[in-house]
């Protein structure tokens, strides 16, 4: 059974605020979505923003403080919208997750967040989570369309095994010219893109905890363990 540890959550609820909606019930223009998870039943999550990119979930158990996702068939699919397609602005990506064991086998991965394949027409972006060398391993990826037309695909990683039993917080952001990850309060890693980056727009839809097509040659890529909090945003 996945537990969050107490001293963990406080900094993570800390960390959720900066893009929650306000006291007075103002919600904050940088968000894209939120989702954050705390339904009891029914199969909708709800996105806290203003942009009412509510998602369906399919096949999560949950408990008020996050989703169960199964890792065999669980997953939330968040209609495309404007909201989700940042074109070429700055934007980033965050979860708060836990988990106990890395994909199986080796070289394998869970999609924890994704808009869009590698293949699809006007970029992609994603969260995963690789099996490296038998630990749980954050990976920010994305794929983006200069003006020339030209495609860039790029990733960056963080080191730290997330499948401990602890509750994590993984933030991905895209500039113009550079893509960043940063786990919990770690000092983020940063890789600069040789001639930047482009604009990230497609029609597919945004997925947490698996890919959200109807069909997948490659697989879906089934996440397994718990997600408390998702977001896309401006940085």
């Amino acid at each position: 059974m996945l537990i969050w540890p107490a001293g963990l959550v406080p900094a993570v609820m800390a960390c959720v605020a900066l893009t929650a909606p306000g006291a007075a019930g103002s919600v904050d223009p940088t968000l894209g979505g939120h989702w954050t998870l705390d339904e009891v039943q029914g199969n909708t999550a709800f996105d806290s923003s203003d942009n009412h990119n509510d998602g369906t979930a399919f096949n999560v158990t949950q408990d008020g403080t996050g989703y169960a996702f199964n890792g065999v068939n669980s997953r939330v699919v968040v209609p495309s919208s404007p909201s989700l397609n940042p074109g070429f602005n700055d934007f980033s990506y965050r979860v708060a997750l836990v988990m106990d064991e890395p994909p199986q086998p080796v070289g394998e991965t869970y999609d924890v967040l994704r808009k869009g394949l590698v293949t699809t027409r006007g970029g992609d972006y994603k969260f995963e989570v690789k099996n490296v060398k038998g630990k749980a391993i954050a990976r920010c990826v994305v794929k983006s369309v200069r003006a020339n037309g030209t495609k860039v695909l790029a990733f960056i990683t963080d080191g730290l095994n997330l499948a401990n039993g602890f509750l994590h917080v993984v933030t991905c952001t895209k500039t113009s010219t550079s893509i960043t990850i940063r786990v919990d309060s770690r000092t983020p890693r940063t890789k600069t893109i040789s001639g930047g980056l482009g604009s990230v727009s497609n029609t597919s839809d945004l997925a947490l905890g698996a890919k959200a097509e109807s069909t997948a040659t490659t697989g879906f890529d089934w996440f397994e363990g718990v997600i408390s909090d998702a977001v896309v945003a401006s940085p």
